[in-house]
């Protein structure tokens, strides 16, 4: 596949159970769904993969380190 690039690779890599709908996301988060719409506009959390016209997904793992990530944050300021 030559003419595929870096990211369509790194994308390709993933199986389905390493990546996340944004419903999951919200739901992992413990947010609405339009919060995690902002963040990804906002630049905030983890990146979202567009897999398709309609089809936006989260890597699991990156999901779970920002989920983390302010969870020590939380424990650090209290």
């Amino acid at each position: 596949m030559e003419n595929e690039t870096a990211e369509e690779r790194h994308l390709s890599e993933h199986s389905c159970a390493e990546m996340v709908p944004r419903s999951e996301f919200a739901r992992m988060a413990r947010v609405d769904i339009s919060t995690v719409k902002r963040w990804a506009r906002q630049g905030v959390g983890p990146r979202p993969r567009r897999l398709g016209p309609r089809v936006i997904r989260y890597d699991r793992s990156e999901v779970i380190a920002y989920l983390n990530q302010g969870e020590a944050a939380g424990r650090r300021s209290a």
